[in-house]
């Protein structure tokens, strides 16, 4: 999970971003089994925003956020925030719930 924080902090948020962002995520789930839901809600979560913004302009302003906010459900996830499972329930349902658009 750090890992996959390292380089999300390293990208400038172009869809591309995204598209890899959830590339990576479902193959850590093979490495991080006990962590398989959460990486797929981020991973569904870059998608969402990469079909909502397929052939459309994306604003360097909208880019910025959509980073920030999954920059900042991936830092939860990996800080270990939620180690108990109801943090765990609360962390999922707010990806659950989240947009990055």
């Amino acid at each position: 999970m750090n890992e996959l924080m390292n380089w999300l902090k390293q990208q400038k948020g172009s869809l591309r971003t995204y598209v890899e962002f959830q590339d990576r995520a479902l193959t850590l789930r093979a490495d991080e089994p006990d962590q398989a839901g959460l990486l797929r809600l981020l991973a569904d979560l870059a998608g969402r925003f990469v079909e909502a913004y397929d052939r459309q302009p994306l604003s360097a302003e909208t880019a910025g956020r959509a980073l920030d906010r999954l920059t900042d459900l991936l830092g939860k996830a990996a800080d270990g925030n939620a180690a108990d499972p109801s943090s765990q329930l609360v962390l999922l349902n707010e990806i659950g719930a989240s947009e990055l658009v």
